[in-house]
């Protein structure tokens, strides 16, 4: 009996193995991994569950058959998967992403899986049904049983549900074995509405783009088309080519809004299946789409910032639509950069990549420019005509309800005819501030320490920073009266003050708030199509819609952007203007453009009247060299938050003094969080790797000082915030 036990217990000390753990918890300070006994089968990539201090929590196997380096070491609780759940490529890539971004690697890990199998103790649960395959078809059977079974026969495998339906004797068919029961996982249906794909005669340009792009040795091309110049159709012709090599490809679009466009043509040119991925599929949805990517069930992939991390096993093309647009950086952790993620997979799967923009990023021009990516450009309009652009002079015209007399002639012709205008306005809400005509007070978040928005139709106050909502019993909290300034505008009060000026007019209003129900965006453009007048919006109006019937265009307070206190303010508003003025005059219609503005003269002004990127591009560049701004240098952000600002300040200002080797601005207050104050860092250098290294080493500092003072690291921010 001694010896049997003895026999087990040596048995078991050779089943025991070691794993490394990284733990779901993103803090850096916990970016390591643990150790732990394990006595399952497990590989690298996939999920445990392990004990950490008085809890229970989710674990990613980063390596097996380690050393221990201490005693005591804990056992794994549970083996979640069999298989893992992400490759060689994809776990090398969190570890680049990590130390480029400073981040957890956990955080990234997370960010690369779909919610559903994310490493993490809050639990989305995947959906199975059951279906009814065939198991054995020789078992005797009653004649109604065979009449019955043959009904269905080569439909199966089928839904079991649906099976219940078509048939009453079902039941006999599973007792008597001719049918089994089997868990699939429950498809989702992401509803898109199938159209044909339109014929085409390809430009001289757009074929010597295709053949520039096929031919050359280059692995990153910088493809600069004027809107409407049909980029698109250059991606279209070059995924053929891929596809035909049994090949996948990754379209990439920056927002939501534009998804539902870019998948309709996908779809009517390659008649197949494929997968979709973006923000406002649940977690259900989102992982049947991972999945089908996974099981190589498609080769195509249509999807925002997210979709540059799907298991692909052999990509062979990656094209990123408006490569410029702010939408391809996170705002979270990891807070990476999507163009970034796409260089390092195209070199791991030795694929090119097509970077398409008719304003593109200075970052990406300027690189172009020297020749690190090659440049392709598409200078003439398929319809071979630029709208006419307007620069109205807000100090000398009139002016009702917001908009220009000249604005609204344009508006009346248009509807006259028939056709359809676009209104941009890049503030959602009623009124952008509720202030007291008596005392002067003005309603702000108590978290954030800015102006709140009113929003008429639910009748409520909300902070567009952090998303809290407020009751508004329209009476001042201070001096107690019911009087209000009416002064701004936000797209709500836009689209109410267009009903009574054209009451015949089909209005949509397209905004984060209309667009908050799912498949909203599709839903609401298929309504412009085919009923709308007047499209009203927000930026995601400005990029991407192409509508054959559009004339007008009206950008009103075009001067916001430029008003921002950021280098990157006249960037972000050329891109806009230039953007939303391509919407229209995409036919055989004439397009006039109406920006309304209190700087005509302004460099930016002068660059979107004349479409001349290159001439914006060389005026912004000569600020960003005096300022020595990206792409001259690179930027990290810092930010330090407390209760306390001094207590910020004093951290931040320590900070500072740590990196002495390198130019720091600041410290300098910035608006509030969750009733915090801020205080921002922002670091600048000419030596990508060093600034890495750098910053790496503030933040093991930070952790010395054992401080509650929060740090907050971004590096390449997009934009500095105020």
């Amino acid at each position: 009996m001694q010896s049997r036990r003895l026999k087990d217990k040596v048995c078991y000390n050779y089943c025991m193995s070691y794993i490394n753990v990284y733990i779901e918890h993103n803090s850096l300070a916990l970016n390591t991994t643990f150790t732990y006994a394990c006595d399952q089968k497990v590989e690298v990539g996939c999920r445990v569950r392990v004990p950490f201090g008085a809890q229970d929590l989710i674990g990613f196997v980063e390596s097996v058959d380690v050393l221990p380096k201490v005693k005591n070491i804990k056992s794994v609780l549970e083996v979640l998967d069999t298989k893992p759940l992400l490759n060689e490529e994809l776990m090398t890539l969190a570890h680049t992403i990590s130390q480029n971004y400073v981040c957890s690697v956990i955080s990234v890990l997370k960010t690369m899986l779909p919610p559903a199998l994310r490493p993490s103790s809050i639990e989305h649960k995947i959906v199975y049904e059951d279906w009814a395959v065939l198991n054995d078809e020789t078992v005797a059977l009653t004649p109604k049983q065979k009449e019955a079974f043959a009904s269905i026969r080569d439909q199966l495998p089928m839904k079991a549900s649906i099976l219940r339906k078509k048939i009453s004797l079902s039941r006999p068919l599973f007792e008597k074995g001719v049918l089994s029961l089997e868990k699939r996982v429950k498809e989702s249906v992401v509803p898109m509405e199938e159209i044909e794909d339109s014929s085409f005669v390809l430009t001289e340009e757009q074929q010597a783009a295709i053949e520039n792009i096929e031919k050359g040795k280059n692995t990153v091309y910088l493809l600069h088309g004027v809107t409407g110049s049909g980029k698109t159709e250059v991606f279209l012709q070059l995924a053929k080519k891929v596809l035909s090599e049994g090949k996948q490809v990754l379209f990439l679009v920056p927002e939501i809004g534009l998804t539902p466009m870019m998948i309709q043509r996908v779809k009517a040119r390659f008649q197949t299946k494929i997968a979709i991925y973006h923000s406002s599929l649940n977690a259900q949805e989102k992982y049947e789409q991972y999945q089908l990517v996974k099981e190589n069930k498609v080769s195509i992939v249509v999807g925002t910032r997210s979709s540059v991390f799907m298991p692909f096993s052999n990509l062979g093309l990656i094209l990123m639509d408006e490569e410029h647009d702010s939408s391809y950086k996170q705002d979270s952790m990891p807070r990476y950069h999507t163009r970034d993620i796409v260089m390092e997979r195209a070199k791991f799967h030795h694929c090119k990549v097509v970077l398409s923009s008719a304003t593109p990023s200075l970052d990406s021009y300027a690189r172009a420019y020297k020749g690190v990516y090659q440049l392709v450009t598409l200078t003439k309009r398929i319809s071979l005509q630029m709208p006419k652009i307007h620069l109205v002079d807000m100090k000398t015209e009139q002016v009702e309800n917001g908009l220009s007399f000249s604005l609204i002639n344009a508006i009346q012709q248009a509807l006259a005819k028939h056709q359809q205008v676009i209104l941009l306005l890049n503030r959602r809400g009623y009124l952008p501030v509720v202030k007291c005509t008596q005392c002067e007070e003005t309603f702000t978040c108590p978290d954030c320490g800015i102006a709140l928005t009113y929003h008429k139709k639910e009748d409520l106050l909300m902070c567009h920073c952090c998303g809290r909502v407020f009751y508004f019993d329209h009476t001042c909290p201070k001096c107690h009266s019911h009087s209000f300034y009416r002064l701004g505008m936000g797209t709500e009060k836009l689209e109410e003050n267009l009903q009574n000026m054209f009451p015949k007019a089909y209005i949509v209003r397209m905004d984060a708030d209309s667009t908050r129900k799912k498949n909203a965006h599709a839903k609401l453009l298929k309504e412009f199509e085919e009923k709308g007048d007047i499209l009203v919006g927000t930026q995601m109006v400005a990029k991407g819609l192409d509508y054959q019937r559009v004339s007008v265009v009206g950008i009103l307070q075009a001067d916001a952007s430029l008003a921002r206190i950021d280098y990157q303010s006249a960037e972000t508003a050329y891109s806009m203007l230039e953007q939303a003025s391509g919407r229209c005059g995409r036919g055989q219609i004439e397009g006039n453009v109406y920006i309304q503005t209190f700087e005509p003269d302004h460099y930016v002004m002068r660059s979107v009247i004349q479409h001349d990127y290159f001439s914006f591009f060389s005026k912004e560049m000569k600020y960003r060299h005096l300022g020595m701004y990206p792409p001259y240098v690179y930027l990290c952000t810092v930010i330090y938050q407390d209760k306390k600002e001094e207590n910020a300040l004093q951290t931040a200002q320590e900070a500072k003094a740590y990196l002495s080797d390198l130019k720091v601005l600041g410290p300098i207050s910035i608006s509030m969080r969750q009733q915090k104050a801020r205080v921002r860092l922002v670091i600048k250098s000419k030596d990508k790797e060093l600034l890495t290294q750098r910053v790496w080493q503030l933040v093991h500092h930070h952790m010395r000082l054992k401080t509650t003072v929060k740090q907050d690291i971004n590096m390449y921010p997009f934009g500095l915030e105020e």
